[in-house]
């Protein structure tokens, strides 16, 4: 499953070169696993209130073009894994079709209390294994 949003490039995230910043590009790709979550049944806040916690312990992102102020960047992300205590997204952004950034992030779910490893809920392990792409 191809989960797509779209987030246009506030002024305020863009850098001296009226390009958006390396960093917002980490920020936004936050934004969008939070919404495909809640966009399949689960809530991040939620998730935590339960006492799970999903930390990032992997993030790889190529920048491929520019995005600047008012572009709106369509960001096209699947699921590519899932196990009993880890996820991970792939997503690929694009200005007006035109590739500008490919991003890889990999979480692991974390007890809230003790900090150590967690098992998903398992109806949440059960639906993301439904659109997981390698399984």
């Amino acid at each position: 499953m191809v989960h797509n949003y779209q987030i246009r490039v506030r002024y305020s995230d863009t850098d001296q070169m009226k390009r958006l910043h390396h960093a917002a590009y980490v920020e936004y790709l936050e934004v969008v696993r939070i919404e495909m979550l809640r966009d399949i049944g689960y809530s991040y806040a939620n998730l935590e209130k339960s006492g799970y916690l999903l930390p990032v312990i992997k993030l790889n992102l190529e920048y491929l073009g520019p995005a600047v102020f008012d572009d709106v960047i369509e960001f096209q992300t699947e699921l590519k894994s899932s196990s009993a205590i880890r996820l991970e997204f792939r997503s690929v952004l694009t200005v007006n079709d035109n590739a500008v950034a490919r991003a890889g992030v990999e979480l692991v779910c974390l007890d809230a209390q003790s900090g150590k490893p967690r098992k998903l809920p398992e109806a949440m392990l059960l639906h993301l294994h439904s659109l997981s792409m390698d399984d």
